[in-house]
C-alpha cells in the first residue's frame, strides 16, 4: 500500500514538472525572435514600422512593402499555396508583399529575412 501511494505521489509530481511554470508559456514575437529582422532592416536604413503583433510596414502604403509573419514557415507556405496570400512570396515564416518597392529595397528585405532560414531538403 505504501509503495502504491509513493508511486502515485511520484507520478503526480512528474506531471506538474512537465507544465510551464506560468501556464501556457509565452508567445514569441516573430519579428524579433531568432534573427532580429527589425534591427537588420533599420541598420540598412529602411524606414520600418511595427503593426500589431505580426506585421512590418516598410515605408508607406501603397508603394512600401508589407511583411506579415505566420506562426511557422509551413503555415506561411500553406497560405500562399491556398491563395490566401496573393501577391506575396515566402521567406521562412514571412509573407512579403512587395507592392511597388524598388528591387534594391527588396534585396535588403530578403537578405534580412533570409538570416537563419533553412533551405528545404530535396
Amino acid at each position: 500500500m505504501a509503495a502504491a501511494c509513493a508511486a502515485a505521489i511520484a507520478l503526480s509530481g512528474c506531471a506538474s514538472l512537465a507544465k510551464p511554470s506560468r501556464g501556457r508559456g509565452q508567445v514569441l514575437d516573430s519579428r524579433t525572435a531568432g534573427p532580429d529582422y527589425l534591427a537588420c532592416m533599420r541598420a540598412n536604413h529602411l524606414n520600418v514600422s511595427e503593426i500589431g503583433t505580426n506585421k512590418l510596414q516598410i515605408g508607406t502604403l501603397p508603394s512600401g512593402p508589407t511583411i506579415v509573419f505566420a506562426p511557422t514557415a509551413d503555415m506561411a507556405e500553406a497560405e500562399q499555396i491556398e491563395g490566401k496570400a496573393q501577391g506575396a512570396y515566402v521567406i521562412g515564416a514571412a509573407l512579403v508583399y512587395p507592392n511597388s518597392a524598388p528591387g534594391s529595397e527588396l534585396t535588403v528585405i530578403e537578405n534580412c529575412l533570409g538570416q537563419g532560414v533553412k533551405e528545404p531538403k530535396a
